[in-house]
């Protein structure tokens, strides 16, 4: 009795710090959507030609610091989560809280890779764009490198981390919740819908052409996603008692 009472109040203590971390991220997260957003009108700007976009990123030098440095942590925080939020559920599906951990593992670092270049490569192709002493063919190089840069890094930041991967992880959770109950059921079917919309971005990675508006819907969605979960793990007490029931039988 003392070490079931001691297993919940572990796993009670668990789904709190998950909670708040779910909560951190989303906080991370308003740092670009405010700063880019008021600044370079992201991400709406992010199919923007080169020519647009380097004098842009020059111009705006500290707001690309420091709302990609927030976006950056943001996505960085998706990695503990991804693998703390695993060791709230009944251990009897431990093949799919591995698979989760690893897909929410993977997503975190293709975002990582994604996010990078706004903080290291672009603002050092700006500066050569924008150099007085840059000649045309300089300028039409450096618009090469960026549209390649783009097209490579920005495939796995948003197509692999943000649509494919994160879409995976947030399903793979969302059938934890269902399958387990040890969270609301409406918790498991907002997650399929958020899941549904990030994979359904993925099918770029197939060639299949989508607006910005797809890219901003689903960012919404996912991210509305994540504050139920964190709010839902700060209140709900059911997830401990749950997860802690077969060890005590």
């Amino acid at each position: 009795m003392h070490i079931q009472t001691a297993q919940a109040h572990t796993q009670t203590g668990l789904a709190r710090i998950v909670g708040v971390l779910f909560l951190v991220q989303f906080a991370l997260f308003l740092i670009p959507l405010i700063v880019l957003g008021s600044a370079i009108n992201w991400p709406v700007s992010l199919g923007d030609p080169a020519s647009e976009v380097l004098p842009r990123i020059a111009e705006q030098a500290s707001a690309v610091t420091i709302g990609y440095s927030g976006y950056f942590a943001s996505a960085l925080l998706l990695l503990p989560i991804a693998v703390l939020v695993s060791q709230l559920f009944d251990k009897r599906y431990s093949g799919l809280i591995l698979t989760g951990a690893i897909l929410g593992s993977i997503a975190s670092f293709a975002k990582l890779f994604g996010i990078a270049r706004w903080l290291v490569a672009m603002p050092f192709l700006a500066d050569i764009y924008l150099d007085p002493a840059a000649t045309d063919v300089t300028r039409e190089a450096t618009i090469v490198v960026y549209t390649a840069l783009n097209e490579y890094a920005g495939g796995v930041g948003e197509l692999l981390g943000v649509a494919l991967f994160s879409g995976l992880w947030t399903l793979a959770v969302a059938v934890l919740i269902m399958r387990t109950r040890q969270l609301p059921v409406w918790l498991g079917w907002f997650g399929l819908v958020a899941a549904a919309i990030s994979l359904l971005l993925s099918t770029g990675l197939l060639g299949v052409q989508f607006g910005t508006a797809l890219l901003v819907g689903q960012g919404v969605v996912w991210q509305l996603w994540m504050i139920a979960m964190g709010v839902v793990l700060l209140v709900n007490r059911h997830t401990a008692s749950a997860a802690v029931a077969p060890s005590a039988a």
